[in-house]
C-alpha cells in the first residue's frame, strides 16, 4: 500500500529513503548569485507519495533508476519519468511524487537573485521541462548532487549556462517557421486520431514527402508522423487516467486499428505498458 505524505518532515522522509541536505550561502551569495539551497538524496524500495508545498526556488530532478510520477499542482500536471533523465522544475506550483515500485533519484532546490528572469522565461505555459539527458551531462552537474559545499562561483556558472543553455536551444520563433508546417502541426495535434501517410500529406500540402519530413524535423525536432505518435500517446494518457475505458477502446479512439500497435508505440514514448501506466494513478 502506498505511504501518502503531505508537507513531510525531515525525520518521516528519512526512514521512507530519503535524506535531505540544506546549504546555507551567504547573503552576499543569494543576493548575486544561482546558487544551491537544499538537496534530497532518494532511494525509495517501497511505494511511497509525498507532497510539497510551493516555494520560491527552482528543482532540478536527476532521476538515476527505476520510475516516478511528477505532478505538478493544483492543475494536476502529470509526468513519468523512468530510467536516466533529467528535469527542471518551477517550484512556485505545489508538487507531489509518488514512487510505485522503488527509485534511485536526486532532487536539487536552487534559488538567487537571478531566478525571476529565468523563471519567465522557462516555464510560461509549462511547470516543468524535460531536459536532453546523456552521459557527459550527468558529469558536468554530477558535483550539483553532492552533499559537501562546492565554490559558489562554480555553482552559479554551471546553474546559469543549464538554464541559458535551456532557453537557447528553443525552437526557432513560430513567425520562421513555413505556414503550410503551422497548419500541419496543428491538424497532427487536433486530429492524431485520423489515419496519415506521407503520400496523403504530400498530396494534400503539395510538397514532397521527403521536403515535409526534413522541414517539419527542422521546426519541431521530430518527424511528422512521429510527432503523430507523440499527440496519440499523450492523448492515451490522460483517457487511461481520466476514464474506465478499456486499453483496446482507447487504442481505437486515438487512432490504432491495431491495439498490438498501440501497446507497442505507448511503451516506446512512455516507457511502460497502458495497463502499469493506469496503475500509477
Amino acid at each position: 500500500m502506498t505511504t501518502d505524505l503531505c508537507d513531510p518532515n525531515l525525520s518521516l522522509l528519512s526512514k521512507m529513503g530519503i535524506d535531505q541536505t540544506s546549504f546555507r550561502p551567504e547573503d552576499t551569495v543569494r543576493n548575486a548569485l544561482l546558487c544551491r539551497l537544499s538537496l534530497e538524496q532518494c532511494l525509495v524500495t517501497s511505494p511511497l507519495s509525498y507532497y510539497r508545498a510551493s516555494q520560491s526556488e527552482l528543482g532540478l530532478l536527476r532521476l538515476v533508476s527505476g520510475s516516478l510520477v511528477f505532478t505538478s499542482l493544483p492543475g494536476e500536471v502529470h509526468l513519468s519519468l523512468s530510467g536516466n533523465c533529467l528535469f527542471l522544475f518551477n517550484c512556485a506550483f505545489p508538487h507531489r511524487i509518488k514512487i510505485q515500485n522503488g527509485a534511485e533519484y536526486r532532487v536539487l532546490y536552487f534559488g538567487g537573485q537571478s531566478l525571476p528572469y529565468f523563471t519567465e522565461r522557462l516555464f510560461s505555459g509549462t511547470p516543468f521541462r524535460l531536459l536532453p539527458f546523456s552521459a557527459e551531462r550527468a558529469s558536468e552537474l554530477h558535483f550539483l548532487f553532492e552533499e559537501r559545499e562546492a565554490d559558489p562561483l562554480f555553482c552559479h556558472i554551471c546553474l546559469s549556462s543549464l538554464l541559458a543553455g535551456t532557453i537557447l536551444e528553443e525552437k526557432p520563433p513560430e513567425k520562421n517557421i513555413p505556414p503550410y508546417l503551422r497548419a500541419l502541426k496543428s491538424e497532427l495535434e487536433t486530429h492524431y486520431y485520423q489515419k496519415y501517410t506521407l503520400e496523403e500529406l504530400e498530396q494534400k500540402y503539395r510538397k514532397n514527402k521527403y521536403r515535409i519530413c526534413r522541414d517539419f524535423k527542422d521546426c519541431f525536432q521530430t518527424p511528422p508522423l512521429q510527432y503523430l505518435h507523440r499527440m496519440r500517446i499523450q492523448a492515451a494518457k490522460d483517457l487511461l487516467i481520466e476514464t474506465d475505458m478499456k486499453v483496446h477502446e482507447i487504442s481505437y479512439e486515438v487512432g490504432y486499428e491495431n491495439v498490438n500497435h498501440f501497446i507497442a508505440h505507448f511503451k516506446k514514448f512512455a516507457g511502460t505498458t497502458p495497463t502499469a501506466y493506469r496503475c500509477r494513478f
